[in-house]
């Protein structure tokens, strides 16, 4: 049992890794808002780079729930030795008071 945690471990540490590299960024496609009628409640989430099948491939954005105490960093392009990686969007948790500043 205790070997198959440990390879269970080994090949989930793998695949976290595991990033696809290019030699130069890629471009965004044209990334316009969806204009549709929003709630308050709601924020943008710019479409961003994936990986998927060892390349990069877009996602489109998307409106979503606000997470209270949580605030939406962007995707970007990271630069490697030898060449780019795509570090994705996350949700960040931050103190409720600066994230009333942000979405007041």
């Amino acid at each position: 049992m205790r070997k198959k945690i440990t390879l269970l471990i080994l090949f989930i540490s793998s695949l976290s890794f595991s990033q696809v590299i290019v030699s130069e960024k890629l471009q965004d496609p044209e990334n316009k808002i969806i204009q549709k009628l929003t709630k308050r409640s709601q924020i943008w989430i710019s479409g961003e780079w994936i990986e998927k099948n060892n390349k990069y491939v877009w996602k489109k954005g998307y409106w979503t729930q606000k997470k209270a105490g949580y605030i939406y960093t962007q995707g970007y392009w990271k630069k490697r030795k030898n060449g780019w990686i795509w570090e994705s969007g996350s949700w960040k948790k931050i103190n409720m008071q600066k994230w009333n500043t942000v979405y007041s």
